[in-house]
């Protein structure tokens, strides 16, 4: 069954739109690492959703033993999927990068609800 072109445009729309916002994103937070990850791969394929498999962290990253310390490593394994480039860093980088991409997020997430809020008034 084919879908209208109606549907097809909003999708194409709704692309575009989280592109263009994911781009300001990184481009507003260039000096961290993840912001230029994101806007390689932003500029590398356009159109996709940058969902990235997740590089096994050293074991040396995490010296902890027994439960704990393997709930640590699940953690941090779940943060590098969620920063972009979080495969590619070491433990001591992801620590120090999600905090400015939590709140580069924040901010994103304010602007967009400030738009949404502007188109329906």
């Amino acid at each position: 069954m084919n879908k209208p072109s109606s549907q097809i445009n909003s999708k194409s729309f709704e692309q575009t739109v989280k592109h263009e916002v994911d781009m300001a994103l990184a481009l507003s937070a260039q000096e961290f690492a993840w912001s230029r990850f994101l806007q390689h791969k932003l500029l590398s394929s356009p159109h996709e959703d940058p969902s990235y498999s997740s590089k096994i962290l050293e074991t040396s990253s995490c010296k902890q033993d027994g439960k704990e310390g393997s709930e640590i490593k699940k953690k941090l394994k779940e943060l590098q999927k969620l920063v972009p480039g979080g495969e590619e860093m070491n433990m001591e980088e992801i620590l120090s990068e999600v905090g400015s991409y939590i709140v580069c997020l924040e901010l994103q997430m304010i602007v967009l609800k400030s738009l949404v809020q502007d188109n329906i008034s």
